[in-house]
């Protein structure tokens, strides 16, 4: 008996030593993406025939296939004919608080549900821009490094709001102590519905936030209240400017700023688009995701009846064109634009909609390559985001590999092969 017990640990010793030496090969090992067009997320032009090389995680080498040598333990991926691009970011969204298409149901298991459906489509990381709570601290990407399976998370906590500029310094406090890592306040009046934040009191919200080392991004409307906010010292206009032209004033303002422009040009389509049945309800590149359990009470007659006729939902609608026209020529005078959609609010579909935006923004006139950048490289910048957003030694190892090249038509963006973060591919 005592001989039984002792071969038996000493077996379940080899074991166990065989397969932390499996983790250790496994860890050691480099991982190269080899044969592809690579597309680093700075503009530069692409590379063909290129090598992508990453370890422990993170992006060792990117090149051409001549100018990288791999180590002799290095796995290669054959990607030839194929893309390889960083992980798309989304630098407004949110997450946690949508169950089906109706809000109100906050959790942790919702937020993490959310994140991973960023990552099935391609979004390595969003920027949960308000109504975020402490259940979604642990899942901030200052906290949570090593989770693959979901999109990176950054957080702004409460929307920040009050009646006198007290109250509302209280909030930023409250946020700065939960930890955060962005502030945002609203000043919009809803198209007349509601009263807008008044100057006094963003004032205290912007300086209080920049004492204590934060952005503040800015929920707004009017070109008018833009303009003034930027005056103020708001770092990031987190919505378009959607009444008017945008004009020299607020180009000057916005780059003496340094300050960058979310258009989030689908949260206008969610607004009206559900009048009637929306066409991306057929789409497979949507249906590989959402099943039509979910949608089902977008497709109530009566519902779609009261959004027909809501003047909001077709004020948003006419105004759409506005938007889009603003991005262009912001973008046309130098202005940094960065992707984002106020996804994850209710019937703000997760994932697919951020391929809205971009395809929006290419029928407003932006380039593809424009495009992609703002999706990746200009959040570094603009977000002040560390290590992410480009195909650079250092960076961490977020990837999308396509199966067409998004150069030729931005819709390729769809075609998605794979999807890597931290150097480990997701569960498609």
């Amino acid at each position: 008996m005592k001989t039984f017990q002792y071969l038996t640990v000493v077996s379940l010793l080899l074991l166990f030593t065989a397969c932390g030496a499996d983790r250790t090969t496994e860890e050691s090992a480099y991982t190269a993406f080899v044969g592809g067009t690579v597309i680093d997320g700075s503009g530069a032009a692409p590379i063909s025939d290129g090598v992508v090389l990453m370890h422990g995680g993170r992006i060792v080498a990117v090149g051409s296939r001549d100018q990288v040598t791999l180590p002799e333990n290095t796995k290669i991926r054959d990607v030839t004919g194929k893309t390889v691009i960083p992980g798309l970011i989304n630098t407004h969204g949110h997450v946690g608080d949508v169950k089906g298409v109706e809000g109100g149901h906050y959790s942790a298991e919702n937020a993490a549900h959310d994140l991973e459906r960023y990552a099935q489509y391609g979004i390595t990381t969003v920027v949960s821009l308000g109504g975020d709570r402490k259940e979604a601290v642990p899942m901030r990407f200052v906290n949570d490094t090593t989770a693959n399976q979901r999109a990176r998370l950054y957080i702004a906590g409460e929307v920040i709001n009050g009646n006198t500029p007290e109250e509302a310094v209280a909030v930023v406090d409250s946020n700065h102590r939960m930890g955060v890592d962005f502030m945002k306040i609203r000043v919009d009046d809803n198209l007349g519905t509601s009263k807008k934040m008044p100057a006094e009191i963003y004032q205290a919200v912007i300086d209080r936030s920049h004492e204590l080392g934060y952005q503040l991004a800015v929920h707004t409307y009017y070109l008018d209240d833009a303009k003034k906010l930027l005056q103020s010292g708001a770092d990031l206009v987190a919505h378009s400017i959607r009444d008017q032209q945008v004009d020299d004033t607020l180009i000057d303002l916005m780059k003496a700023r340094n300050a960058c422009y979310c258009p989030t040009l689908t949260r206008e389509v969610s607004t009206y688009v559900y009048e009637d049945t929306a066409a991306f309800f057929d789409d497979p590149f949507f249906l590989r995701v959402y099943s039509r359990e979910e949608i089902q009470p977008l497709l109530d007659p009566e519902r779609q009846q009261q959004v027909r006729n809501s003047i909001s939902a077709q004020t948003y609608k006419r105004q759409l064109p506005v938007a889009m026209a603003n991005m262009k020529i912001l973008s046309d005078r130098g202005v940094p634009i960065i992707m984002g959609t106020d996804s994850g609010m209710p019937a703000r579909f997760i994932g697919y909609f951020e391929h809205m935006e971009m395809q929006l923004m290419a029928e407003a006139g932006m380039t593809p390559m424009e495009i992609i950048q703002s999706a990746t490289g200009n959040a570094i910048p603009c977000m002040k985001l560390k290590d992410i957003g480009l195909l650079k030694p250092g960076y961490w190892a977020d990837l999308v590999v396509l199966d067409g090249n998004p150069l030729d038509d931005i819709r390729n963006l769809q075609q998605i092969a794979e999807v890597w973060i931290g150097g480990a591919q997701v569960v498609q």
